[in-house]
């Protein structure tokens, strides 16, 4: 895993959108690294936070973030 940096593959994934959710408290994923990656990103990308930790993306603000994707991916997927 420490091996691993996708930071590295940015540059790639544009014109393909990009939605990040990135939780302030995170001890798992580091935000500051995070969001260094969100600015290297090239549009279209859109970048949701919440303060909580990381898994508080799947519970406490489950309702926020969760809308966030499904409002992105009706934008981005349409047929």
């Amino acid at each position: 895993m420490l091996e691993f940096e996708p930071d590295g593959w940015l540059r790639h994934v544009a014109p393909t959108p990009l939605l990040m959710i990135v939780a302030a408290k995170d001890t798992c994923t580091f935000p500051e690294f995070q969001l260094e990656a969100f600015d290297r990103a090239r549009e279209p990308k859109r970048l949701i936070m919440h303060p909580g930790g990381h898994f508080d993306t799947y519970t406490t603000y489950f309702q926020e973030t969760s809308q966030a994707a499904l409002d992105w991916f009706a934008e981005h997927l349409v047929a």
